[in-house]
């Protein structure tokens, strides 16, 4: 007797079919991220050398045009911008000195009203209380616990603990300053080599793969050269110009610490959203500080017209189609950035997605964009031959030509 066969629903097998797929993926992403977070004194340099890179290619190849040779440009290009990140140093730090003392001031006077508002107010509490709660809030503030209770004799092993702690923690400092010391040191000599030898890596990358890959590997990597400079100097641009006007704003307020707003600012705009509400956060706290509440309601109010003006207006100029992303996606690209590696996630969380997004378009209609191109080069190149006809040796030039047709150039000159 046999018996009768089972189908599986068609729902079911193709529900299936993607899952495993998906889960398969999800582990080979899972897994490349743990290899990349062991690899943390790697993989962040290369980044950064990266995004230095964007900003430094440009000139270096200008140079390049105009008879430098490659190392001289290379050495310009860097020279170039260490003259300028100094000369805004020396150019920030006796401003913020100057306006600092004031300020502090200010804040001291500001401090004693409250703490006298709070004792003779409507609220009549008593000195000690007020006291008592500005301890509290220094502690939680500051992560500390009060090391002694009143009444009660300090434990003899007390400053042997925290003696062992300050010694741990100046070692952990100690650590940590070399570690970011030598990450900085090999992101600029990374980059240096990007920007010198960029077209060199990438050709030699390039042979090691088949021909019917590399056409392929070269397409996706001018789209994703072409989403990175996009976004970072789009970024700078938009940055730029939210610090100007923010400025601007500061200036006629009378608010101090207008440079360090302003640069805070620009490097908000880094971080897409967030940046810009932090930025606007710390001028309404230094106007709170410095003018009163009626100033700060009216920093904040311009904090919202700049974010509006970004977002309308200069955003979608400067960024054009490079990084074409909903604020939905931008917003969960930085929770996840900044849930896994920190600031430094939530910094590369909206170009690296907006680097993906255009890798899966390129990897979808790509091909079919590049043939289309082709055949279109060689009707113009030829009119007089049929459609689909070609000369020996035309196919690989076409093909060459446009894989590179309108991309700029991997990282280098």
């Amino acid at each position: 007797m046999t018996r009768p066969e089972r189908h599986v629903p068609a729902w079911l097998d193709t529900a299936t079919a993607v899952a495993w797929r998906g889960l398969v993926v999800a582990a080979a992403l899972l897994a490349g991220v743990i290899v990349l977070s062991r690899l943390t004194v790697v993989v962040v340099p290369v980044i950064g050398a990266l995004f230095v890179s964007a900003v430094l290619v440009p000139p270096s190849r200008w140079l390049r045009r105009h008879g430098w040779p490659p190392l001289l440009a290379t050495w310009g290009s860097f020279l170039a911008a260490v003259a300028i990140v100094v000369g805004i140093g020396f150019w920030l730090v006796p401003r913020v000195a100057d306006q600092w003392g004031p300020l502090r001031q200010s804040l001291a006077q500001n401090v004693d009203d409250t703490r006298n508002w709070l004792i003779d107010g409507p609220l009549h509490l008593s000195k000690s209380q007020v006291d008592r709660y500005a301890n509290e809030a220094k502690d939680l503030i500051t992560g500390n616990k009060t090391a002694a209770v009143p009444g009660k004799p300090a434990d003899p092993g007390a400053s042997s603990i925290i003696g062992g702690r300050l010694l741990r923690g100046a070692a952990s400092s100690v650590r940590l300053l070399i570690h970011i010391l030598a990450g900085m040191i090999l992101t600029i000599v990374i980059s240096f080599f990007f920007v010198k030898d960029g077209n060199a890596m990438s050709d030699w990358v390039l042979e090691q793969l088949p021909p019917s890959s590399a056409e392929t590997a070269r397409a996706i990597g001018a789209r994703s050269w072409v989403t990175l400079t996009g976004y970072v100097r789009g970024t700078a641009v938009n940055g730029l110009v939210n610090g100007i006007l923010m400025s601007i704003g500061l200036l006629l307020l009378h608010v101090p610490l207008v440079p360090v707003i302003a640069v805070l600012t620009f490097f908000g705009g880094f971080f897409p959203i967030v940046g810009a509400f932090v930025s606007g956060g710390v001028a309404a706290a230094v106007a709170l500080v410095a003018k009163g509440p009626g100033t700060a309601l009216l920093v904040v109010g311009l904090t919202l017209v700049i974010h509006h003006v970004e977002g309308y207006l200069v955003g979608p100029i400067v960024l054009g189609r490079a990084v074409r992303l909903h604020t939905i996606v931008v917003l969960l690209a930085l929770a996840a950035g900044g849930e896994v590696a920190g600031v430094f996630g939530a910094f590369v969380a909206v170009p690296l997605t907006a680097v993906v997004v255009g890798i899966v378009d390129e990897l979808r209609h790509g091909e079919a964009n590049r043939a289309a191109a082709s055949a279109g080069e060689l009707r113009s190149a030829s009119p007089g031959t049929l459609v689909g006809t070609r000369h020996p040796g035309q196919e690989a030039v076409v093909a060459r030509r446009v894989g590179e047709a309108g991309q700029a150039e991997p990282a280098g000159g």
